[in-house]
């Protein structure tokens, strides 16, 4: 069922009717408004849920006074670690996107250019409807075509094969000094 949902809908959808569904809902609402007839009661909705949120926190607070000090510092690094991993991989996922654009990697900025070349020539040439079809299609008949197929995002493959600038730094290549070099120790040095 909700596969012939999606085709109609994607096959009847323009993208004009995203901002007129809006501005039609924000008119029947104001409508209803304006003529009496809205029977929600904003205010007491808003009371109750705020005596709610006082209760939850007086149980809060004393639930809080039970908890020893250490459990609590233990509670606060497990959150900085894992807020520190977090923005550690938004930042690496940034820093390789600079990268692709940098020519760290000049194939992978290659394949970047190839590939963003082709998708631009499909998007003049095939409409956005016919793009969505198939993309739609291919979704809900992945599972029946190949059962035990794994799902991947191209675009993160991609993005995981370009280095860091953290990854770009360790495998940078050491510069040899050569004045120690144990060849020229050697000559300086009489046996």
């Amino acid at each position: 069922m909700s596969y012939l949902l999606f085709l109609f809908v994607v096959w009847n959808f323009e993208l004009y009717m995203v901002p007129l569904a809006l501005l039609l809902l924000l008119a029947w609402n104001y409508f209803l408004i304006v003529s009496g007839k809205d029977n929600r009661q904003h205010d007491t909705v808003v009371e109750d849920m705020l005596e709610d949120e006082e209760e939850e926190d007086d149980r809060d607070d004393k639930d809080s006074e039970k908890k020893g000090f250490i459990n609590r510092l233990y509670a606060i690094q497990e959150v900085c670690v894992t807020v520190q991993n977090i923005l550690d991989e938004i930042a690496s996922f940034g820093e390789r996107i600079k990268n692709t654009f940098n020519w760290t990697v000049p194939f992978l900025s290659w394949l970047a250019i190839v590939a963003l070349s082709v998708f631009t020539v499909i998007l003049y040439f095939i409409p956005l409807r016919y793009i969505v079809l198939v993309w739609g299609i291919n979704k809900f008949t992945k599972k029946i075509r190949n059962p035990y197929a794994i799902d991947n995002n191209e675009l993160l493959d991609f993005l995981s094969r370009v280095p860091s600038d953290v990854q770009v730094m360790q495998y940078h290549e050491l510069k040899q000094d050569s004045t120690h070099s144990p060849s020229k120790r050697k000559k300086n040095n009489p046996p």
